[in-house]
């Protein structure tokens, strides 16, 4: 029996996306295909998700069983997470039967995409970045030949992760697992913890492991008080009992011979999600990220303002003649007062919200 394969699922946007440990930025891949009816009455009902991380030379699957999401025949939107993804890894979907007669069969698969339009994407679109802050730049050489997306979304990246380390957050959502020291008088205070990274957007496990390594109990995670902007934790329990650990009626949570301890290290392990949510990176750092993001462009189309590596052109025809300077020079940008002015601006931008997210820093001498 043949199978004409269906068009493969349309990837339309995604979000994606620092601490003890990193383990991958967040990709939310989103998937919309209006022939969905189409597909199932082919015989396809799953959708799978695979990334490369060697330039699309070989792939992985990287859902299965119940990951993979159930195709429905009013419903054209999906969407599948990746938290160990990156912005350098490559996507693309398909379709496959887990049952009927084409049972164990693909469809063709979509047009790979690059993690790093996934995780940029809602954050600032090539779009945006020329509309807003390279308005007026030709975007040709001399032979009309006009600089690539991918060019742009390069620069576009490198302004987020030089932002990131700047300011020491976290922008693209990324998941991470911190392991910190048990103190009895941060213990007694409702177990107060400083996260390594936020703004936090999400708290996926809280868990104790006994230094023997052998026991691991996870606590309910409405037990926790979490403060998002600042990643404070504090450990609120209710009364009741958890595994091997009774809440007893002055709040203890920790079994008795833990308790007594002054300090046990590594005995918390804490497992969240860091960054902006996707839609809600303020508009000051996504204006950073533009200006920044400018600057390459600048220093490239400056150099082409009258042709590559020219600062005067002349012209003469019978007697008449046309003369054109420009700031271009083997020492200065042909945009040089605009590179000038943004970076004016992203010094001054950079150290008042450095002082908002992580305060100011006193040094003792």
């Amino acid at each position: 029996m043949s199978v004409n394969f269906v068009q493969p699922p349309v990837v339309e946007n995604a979000s994606p996306a620092i601490g003890t440990r990193a383990t991958g930025t967040v990709i939310k891949v989103s998937i919309d295909d209006p022939s969905m009816s189409d597909v199932i009455d082919a015989g396809f009902d799953r959708l799978i998700l695979e990334r490369s991380d060697d330039l699309g030379l070989s792939w992985l699957e990287i859902t299965s069983g119940s990951e993979r999401p159930v195709l429905e025949k009013d419903k054209s939107g999906y969407s599948i997470t990746d938290r160990g993804g990156s912005v350098e890894f490559f996507y693309r979907t398909r379709y496959i039967a887990t049952r009927g007669a084409i049972q164990g069969q693909c469809s063709e698969a979509s047009e790979p995409i690059v993690g790093a339009g996934l995780a940029i994407r809602n954050i600032l679109t090539i779009d945006e970045l020329k509309s807003r802050y390279l308005f007026g730049v030709d975007f040709t050489d001399d032979q009309g030949r006009a600089l690539t997306d991918a060019t742009f979304l390069h620069y576009i990246t490198a302004a987020v992760r030089w932002i990131e380390h700047e300011l020491d957050i976290p922008i693209l959502p990324t998941s991470f697992t911190d392991v910190h020291d048990y103190h009895r008088t941060d213990y007694q205070s409702f177990n107060f913890i400083q996260l390594d990274n936020y703004p936090v957007i999400s708290l996926e496990e809280f868990a104790l492991q006994y230094p023997s390594g052998q026991n691991v109990v996870v606590y309910p995670l409405e037990w926790m008080r979490l403060d998002k902007i600042k990643g404070h934790i504090q450990v609120v329990p209710t009364a009741g009992t958890l595994s091997e650990v009774m809440i007893g009626s002055g709040g203890s949570w920790l079994p008795a011979i833990y308790s007594g301890q002054d300090y046990l290290p590594g005995l918390f392990q804490i497992s969240y999600t860091a960054g902006f949510e996707e839609g809600r990176v303020p508009r000051n750092i996504t204006d950073l990220i533009g200006m920044f993001a400018s600057l390459g462009p600048f220093n490239i189309f400056g150099d082409l303002i009258a042709g590559a590596g020219i600062a005067t052109l002349s012209l003469s025809l019978d007697g008449l003649s046309q003369s054109i300077g420009t700031t271009s020079s083997a020492t200065n940008a042909g945009y040089g007062s605009r590179i000038i002015q943004y970076l004016k601006q992203i010094k001054s931008q950079i150290e008042t919200l450095r002082r908002f997210y992580k305060g100011t820093r006193f040094v003792v001498a």
